[in-house]
């Protein structure tokens, strides 16, 4: 249990309440289904979008990438591939057979490249807590080998990152030809700056919470800061048992801070800014990210964000914040104390950097811009115009 001085706001997701999803694998069946019928072919420009709006970063990515080309005049489909010019698929595709089908109805197929198991992370090595699993999993396998297909069979591929790109090369297929990077993107209006907050500076750590190093970077630099700069830590997102365990033993061994963090549940994506606005810092300690939407969604909040060099988050942090030399995976104490001087820096100077964090959400990750760039890329050339 919790000790019940740590202070918890519940929240539910909105998205289930309204009744927005139909069971997932049914509505996957059906709509694979669907997509081998010979639809007519619309007048719209039409793109076929692989993935439905689901939680999790691909699933809310689709549903931004989604209004955006709605205000572009572009129409998604989920169902009639070939009523569609243009498919695009999140992760992997559904197989080859649907490249024989793309091919026979003169589909253009852009695959967005969103993860997969690197061997490196996911060696079978032995977790005696129960909490880490790291097994390579034959299923994990069977990903990462459609992926490699994908790659390879797809007219044309996207890449979150130059970081996910040099993966991809590494552990999976060097694809060296009809090949973008694309950051993801943030409706700007949504996710905008608000008029400082009274109170305490707040750190936020957002997102799913599910692994040990997060929590286990993340208190640590609070237990060092809080005292010296009158701090609060907002926790928001899906937590992991070992979290919840982090949390609780946290609370028990500093109890004269334990009710200075606020933890809340998951949130649905459109609601996150409001958290944002309230906090004055980021920390994202995950180390290998390929382009996280919270830490393009916290730029555009005018929320500088504290992350280290390994990953795709150094490319989108850039003036917003600072970025700490790290190595591939180096969590520890040299990490923790980092982080710290990190923060120390931004607090000291905030003003300025809450200004150039917004400035660099403006300058890359507009996502008026972005799916313009994605209907370049899926030969929807003259749209979004």
């Amino acid at each position: 249990m919790f000790a019940a001085s740590i202070r918890w706001g519940v929240m539910t997701n909105p998205i289930f309440s309204r009744g927005r999803f139909f069971p997932g694998r049914l509505r996957r069946v059906l709509d694979r289904a669907s997509s081998c019928f010979p639809w007519p072919r619309t007048v719209r420009d039409t793109c076929f979008f692989g993935l439905r709006v689901t939680p999790g970063g691909p699933g809310y990515f689709s549903r931004k990438l989604m209004r955006a080309f709605d205000r572009q005049g572009i129409q998604v489909t989920h169902d009639r591939l070939r009523a569609a010019q243009s498919a695009l698929l999140f992760s992997v595709s559904w197989g080859d057979w649907f490249y024989r089908l793309c091919d026979l109805w003169d589909v253009r197929t852009v695959l967005r490249v969103d993860g997969f198991m690197l061997p490196g992370y996911f060696d079978n090595r032995s977790q005696p807590s129960g909490f880490q699993d790291r097994a390579l999993t034959s299923n994990d396998m069977r990903l990462n080998y459609r992926i490699q297909r994908d790659l390879l069979q797809a007219d044309h591929v996207i890449f979150q990152s130059v970081f996910s790109k040099e993966m991809a090369d590494t552990y999976l297929y060097n694809r060296q030809e009809h090949y973008s990077v694309i950051y993801n993107g943030v409706d700007l209006g949504k996710f905008c700056p608000d008029e400082r907050h009274n109170g305490r500076v707040r750190l936020l750590v957002a997102g799913s919470l599910r692994h040990e190093y997060v929590l286990g970077t993340v208190l640590p630099v609070f237990a060092q800061l809080w005292r010296r700069y009158d701090l609060d830590l907002h926790v928001v997102g899906s937590l992991g048992k070992i979290c919840r365990k982090q949390l609780s033993d946290f609370s028990e061994t500093n109890p004269e801070a334990s009710d200075r963090i606020l933890v809340t549940g998951a949130v649905d994506n459109d609601d996150m800014s409001s958290y944002m606005r309230q906090a004055d810092v980021l920390l994202h300690p995950r180390l290998g990210d390929w382009c996280p939407n919270v830490v393009v969604e916290a730029l555009a909040c005018g929320l500088p964000v504290v992350c280290g060099s390994w990953g795709g988050t150094a490319e989108l942090v850039g003036a917003g914040g600072v970025v700490v030399p790290t190595k591939k995976w180096s969590y520890g104490r040299e990490f923790v104390q980092s982080m710290v001087m990190a923060v120390e820096t931004v607090l000291d100077s905030l003003d300025d950097y809450r200004v150039l964090a917004r400035q660099r959400a403006e300058a890359e990750f507009d996502i008026c811009h972005i799916a313009h760039k994605y209907a370049t890329a899926l030969g929807l050339t003259h749209s979004g115009k």
